[in-house]
């Protein structure tokens, strides 16, 4: 998109609103910023200025790989809902608290095994580590478009087709797909058994 840092802001603000407006979960609320930055590592910060409409989300500096391993040594717990220690963590990688601890201060990085290892402990994918925070948001609500849904022009058929899509899910969703499904393609037979 062409324009300005506080347009583009501005249209990054009003696509986030249409996709908590339009996907949740059938039958409960919409999702709250806190729950969709738990999910994504995205800092509830950066998506409160996003949803705000302010361009100063993207001053927002350093390497998203240490924000998103502090994020989630902050919001995760383990399976016996004890939250993870960096010593912990570090022995379930085979490392000292030292290793972990440089991860942490940008001293060192991870080798890709070690990597997998930190997704494992922490139940997420190796994307959680290196989106940015419009394609983290992108993958969470299921945008195939991708960050580029946030910045295109309306106009845009991409856009347009994204936001037929959701329209659509969120029907279904709320509808139930038979009810929908049956306007389509008339009334639905029932089972037999």
């Amino acid at each position: 998109m062409s324009g300005t840092g506080d347009q583009r802001a501005l249209l990054i603000s009003e696509r986030l609103d249409f996709l908590f407006t339009h996907i949740f979960p059938r039958g409960s609320e919409p999702q709250s910023n806190a729950a969709v930055s738990h999910t994504t590592g995205v800092p509830l910060d950066v998506l409160q200025a996003l949803r705000a409409g302010d361009p100063a989300w993207e001053a927002v500096e350093g390497d998203p790989f240490i924000g998103r391993l502090g994020h989630l040594l902050k919001t995760r717990t383990t399976d016996e809902g004890r939250p993870h220690t960096q010593t912990d963590v570090a022995r379930a990688c085979g490392k000292s608290r030292m290793w972990l601890y440089n991860l942490l201060e940008g001293k060192s990085k991870p080798s890709l095994e070690s990597t997998k290892l930190l997704c494992k402990i922490f139940k997420v994918d190796p994307s959680f580590f290196t989106d940015d925070p419009l394609e983290a948001l992108a993958r969470h609500f299921g945008i195939e478009a991708g960050p580029a849904f946030f910045t295109l022009p309306d106009t845009d058929a991409l856009v347009q087709e994204t936001k037929d899509q959701v329209e659509l899910v969120a029907l279904l969703r709320e509808a139930g797909a038979p009810a929908v499904l049956s306007r389509y393609l008339g009334t639905l037979p029932e089972s037999r058994d």
